[in-house]
């Protein structure tokens, strides 16, 4: 009995709420002499240091892990618009990053420090844990397949046919077809506009999209009647 080759391509998404969240901070001041620059740069850049520790103990146990570089100091001279160079500016700066798993403590943390001098919030990024992202992965191509072989099904049932084969399964562009492209991904959203104070005059409101973790295969299947 001949068969017909049906070859499909399907995703499918799974969702879950963020269980950590990466924040970046930049710290720096400029001004007309180089060591009150360096030295309120590296006062504020102790004091981040010393409350994030804080959050790191393990009874607290707010802050999973923490990083904060080397103050980084240089100056230059700029041009007026008349062409004249001016005197020297110094700049001071350096980098803090935190991995919270509190999100309220992330809020209040935030709040307590976001509008002092020197500091800009630069980013916070939302992620799983490794054990719940390839918990969700190996969902979500489960979920990807059962989608492809319902596709081929309606396939091979317009065709007039009823017994459906698997044959092979793979990432997208693996089966040597051009159809479709792409990878098994994970994506994590946020909205700025997430980060408002709350209406109660309370700390920062952070809420975050949820996590998207996206598979996408390519199936092929022989049908019979």
């Amino acid at each position: 009995m001949s068969e017909t080759i049906i070859s499909v391509a399907a995703s499918a998404d799974t969702h879950h709420s963020p269980e950590r969240a990466t924040v970046q901070l930049t710290l720096g001041f400029e001004g007309p002499e180089r060591q009150p620059v360096f030295e309120k740069t590296r006062q504020l850049h102790a004091e981040m240091s010393e409350s994030l520790r804080a959050l790191h103990d393990p009874i607290v146990d707010a802050v999973t892990r923490w990083s904060a570089d080397q103050v980084s100091v240089w100056g230059q001279r700029p041009w007026s618009q008349d062409g004249a160079q001016l005197p020297p500016v110094y700049h001071a700066t350096t980098t803090v990053r935190a991995r919270f798993r509190d999100f309220q403590a992330l809020a209040t943390w935030i709040d307590s420090v976001a509008f002092r001098d020197g500091v800009t919030v630069t980013s916070v990024d939302w992620a799983l844990t490794a054990a719940t992202q390839s918990a969700l992965q190996a969902d979500a191509q489960k979920m990807a397949i059962v989608t492809a072989r319902s596709k081929a099904q309606s396939y091979a049932e317009a065709l007039g046919l009823s017994t459906l084969r698997p044959i092979a399964v793979a990432d997208p562009g693996m089966l040597g077809d051009e159809t479709a492209s792409g990878s098994t991904v994970s994506v994590a959203r946020f909205a700025s506009h997430d980060m408002a104070k709350s209406s109660a005059g309370g700390p920062l409101d952070l809420t975050p999209a949820d996590v998207v973790i996206s598979a996408s295969i390519e199936a092929r299947f022989a049908a019979t009647a």
